[in-house]
């Protein structure tokens, strides 16, 4: 199999060697004037996509008001102008078609009453934005989540719940994680969302129908955190402190620098994170002839260091290449108390105990990740490569010391190493001015390595345990390959795409001597289509076939303990779910308004909990269960129609969840409708004070064999810009108010109530120092980086 993915990368470069495309240049030309019709020089002209306001190109004004735009794309856009004394323009959208050269109307631009020092140039972009297969949320502005970790973050994510570090989307978890595209699931993701700070998060893509080009993994919704890149010229950078309390104190400080001139683009950026947290989970176990309540609460006391190291080199104007690497190191020491009532049926306590559960946990993660693109002509013919490396290293030590009953004392230690290797090639190659091919394939190869040296304290000695110190060993290679065929034309849009996937999964227990293979090979088709409707109103339908394969520690057959009669382990033998997904929608200004959706998934993968009636011993697993249907939709509305100073968002998803399989020798037919709202709002206070409330409410819903009560969060924040905007003060509080996690269990032999709880409300302060300069320059255009422009920075 690796030559087949050999031959398609040599396939790739072939078809680039071997294809022309060769047609005229398009480009936008105007002039600016004062309000006394004067020629303004230096004036800073952005071309802005209408998508989603981001910078395309930029230039800069001659001596008599001139400005040329080459080498412009077919497409829509505004332009935007800003200099030193004078008002900022924007433009009505522009229509750029191929082969053309587009005059604009004079611009008139008028004195501003202040005249700046310096000049900050925004492209600001909407919190949402409705982009084709996905949401994008931009929460590098936001005034709530950033003060934390991931986790905190990921409640920015409208219809996405978090509760203990497990994540769910309308109702429904098994949610796949990437950061930069990257995947998660062989990582500890517990660990990784507490303990990862969130401040250089750019923005969250929700990917509800991807393509052809993107991995088939993802059923449950596929998140994608976009760390930031540096846009400005020359050098800068910002520090930050933050310091926060809930029930225990937490504090962090960061710093970046970047330097950009000429071709390079270089980036630097370090922190330390310490993020401390709580959980409380409460259980009560009915059976037949006794009860079980157990109470559980374990303080975390994480340390992070970070690091990241970035470079980008634009060899010319169609090459580009670049490299950046990534280090994060934690500590974790958590000490959890957890108490345990035996009680008759009539409540009557016959026997209570107490478990030290000590953990000291350690990982730390590098990274590495290549690029090169080729923009062989400006119709978008272009080839890309990209490399990914990463190294995760994780180590776990515990203890579990009861006192009060007559249970063995245990201990484990947990060494775990990952090793990831990815290398992708994309080819795009225009067929006419409204047809585009799209082609490409990936190879990742994962080797994971996890051991437990399981040990019992006998006869005041700690002596191995046979039966359960094992070593499991997985080994995964991916191989796909897709092409994407694109049609844009009189804004209507399609795309249609057909993915091979051929993955080669081995897992091995060495105590048990037993191998369990994961081989999969399937073809996983999509099709999108789009177009305007009427006005700003635009509808979309899409349908893709999805793959979601069991996670690491899914699979892993080890045994953690909560206390000696609660614990977890993994399920060697699981296997992939796969979903037929369908959308329908409509779009608003290209923002998000209305889904429906249909979802049918074979063999979910499903969190459960099973018991020993004759023991009192429970514990949570995954399993297949046969079927499960998801549909309902969604509706979105902006707020920026109630008054100037007010913008915002709301929403509410109604879904409704449908489980059928046979499970622990019964029928399981569980049906559930649940409802998530969601809102933030965000005002302009006077004297430049900024104030944000969010708040989120998820009704009564069903999550594989768990029913829960409705729960809720509301916070809020306050930010404010100093000295020319260089300091930002930013106070919030998360979770100010707070209803947590009610769940109920009762299926054959399981009755259980769960109430699990963290650590809210926390406030936190955080203070940004911004130094450096403030000029965007765009990464297409170096021509920008003038001796004029050169000079103004100096100035600064």
């Amino acid at each position: 199999m690796r030559s087949k993915c050999a031959h398609l990368l040599v396939a790739g470069l072939f078809m680039v060697c071997f294809s022309s495309f060769i047609v005229a240049q398009s480009a936008i030309q105007g002039q600016i004037i004062s309000d006394k019709n004067d020629p303004l020089e230096f004036i800073n002209v952005l071309l802005l996509a209408a998508a989603d306001s981001s910078i395309v190109k930029m230039e800069l004004s001659d001596a008599d008001g001139k400005f040329t735009i080459p080498k412009v794309e077919a497409g829509d856009y505004f332009i935007k102008t800003t200099g030193i004394g004078v008002d900022d323009y924007y433009s009505e959208k522009i229509t750029i078609q191929k082969d053309e050269d587009k005059v604009l109307p004079l611009v008139k631009l008028s004195t501003s009453a202040q005249v700046l020092q310096t000049v900050e140039v925004i492209a600001k972009k909407p919190l949402l934005e409705q982009q084709a297969g996905r949401l994008v949320v931009n929460v590098e502005g936001n005034l709530t989540g950033l003060g934390g970790s991931i986790t905190d973050v990921l409640r920015k994510v409208p219809g996405l719940i978090v509760v203990n570090d497990r994540v769910s989307m309308a109702g429904k978890s098994g949610v796949t994680i990437l950061i930069d595209g990257r995947p998660t699931k062989y990582m500890d993701i517990e660990s990784l969302l507490r303990d990862m700070p969130a401040d250089n998060i750019a923005k969250i893509e929700v990917i509800t129908q991807p393509g052809a080009a993107f991995d088939a993994e993802g059923t449950g919704g596929v998140i994608n955190i976009i760390m930031k890149k540096n846009v400005l010229l020359g050098v800068n950078g910002q520090i930050t402190l933050g310091a926060g309390y809930g029930e225990l104190w937490k504090y962090r400080g960061n710093a970046s620098v970047n330097y950009r001139s000429g071709p390079w683009n270089l980036s630097a950026s370090g922190g330390y994170n310490h993020r401390t947290s709580y959980e409380s989970l409460d259980i009560v176990r009915r059976l037949s002839d006794r009860n079980y309540l157990q109470n559980a609460y374990t303080p975390s006391y994480p340390h992070t260091q970070s690091l990241r190291l970035g470079a980008d080199y634009d060899i010319n104007d169609n090459h580009r290449t670049g490299l950046t690497v990534n280090y994060i190191n934690s500590t974790n020491t958590r000490t959890g108390k957890n108490t345990t009532s035996v009680t008759t049926p009539e409540g009557f306590e016959t026997e209570q105990f107490t478990t030290d559960n000590i953990q000291d946990r350690s990982w730390n993660s590098y990274s590495a990740d290549a690029f090169y693109r080729w923009k062989i002509d400006t119709t978008g013919h272009e080839l890309s490569m990209d490399y990914n490396y990463a190294y995760y290293r994780r180590r776990v030590f515990s203890e579990l010391l009861t006192t009060g009953a007559d249970f063995e004392d245990r201990r484990n230690e947990e060494p775990a190493d990952t090793r990831i290797f990815a290398g992708q090639l994309d080819y795009k190659l225009p067929i006419n001015k409204y047809w585009q091919f799209q082609t490409g394939a990936k190879l990742s190869t994962t080797r994971l390595d996890n051991e437990l040296k399981a040990s019992l304290y006998q006869n005041g000695e700690w002596i191995n345990d046979v039966l359960r110190t094992n070593n499991f060993a997985y080994d995964e290679d991916i191989y796909a390959a897709y092409v994407n065929l694109l049609l844009n034309r009189d804004k209507f849009q399609a795309n249609v795409g057909l993915r091979y996937e051929n993955s080669q999964a081995a897992g091995y227990s060495e105590t048990l001597d037993s191998t369990v293979n994961l081989d999969i090979s399937k073809l996983f088709p999509s099709v999108s289509i789009s177009a305007p409707l009427t006005g700003k109103l635009g509808w979309s339908l899409a349908y893709s076939y999805r793959i979601e394969r069991p996670g690491y520690y899914d699979l892993n057959p080890f045994i953690t303990y909560l206390d000696p009669l609660t614990s977890s382990k993994g399920n060697p033998f699981l296997t992939p779910e796969l979903t037929h997904s369908a959308q329908a929608s409509l779009t608003f200004g290209k923002q998000p308004f209305f889904n429906l959706s249909y979802d049918v998934t074979s063999d979910v993968l499903t969190e459960v909990i099973e018991q020993n009636d004759t023991t009192g011993e429970a514990f949570q697993t995954n399993v297949n269960l046969d079927k499960y249907i998801k549909y309902g939709g969604s509706l979105f509305f902006p707020l920026d129609f109630i008054a100037k100073p007010v913008s915002g968002y709301g929403g509410v998803m109604v879904y409704y969840h449908d489980y059928r399989a046979q499970y622990l020798s019964a029928e399981y037919l569980q049906n559930q409708w649940s409802v998530t709202g969601f809102l933030q709002v965000n005002v302009t206070l006077p004297k430049e004070w900024k104030l944000e409330v969010s708040g989120w409410i998820q009704g009564p819903g069903l999550d594989g064999i768990i029913r829960h009560e409705s729960m809720y969060g509301l916070s809020a924040g306050l930010q404010k810009e100093f000295f020319d905007k260089r300091l930002r003060l930013q106070l919030n509080g998360d979770g100010i108010v707070q209803k947590f996690f009610h769940g109920r269990v009762d299926y054959e032999n399981l009755d259980f109530n769960i109430v699990s709880k963290w650590e809210a409300p926390v406030y936190n302060c955080r203070l940004t120092w911004k130094f450096g300069n403030q000029f965007i320059k765009n990464r297409e255009n170096r021509s920008s980086s003038s001796s004029s422009e050169q000079k103004r920075i100096q100035n600064n």
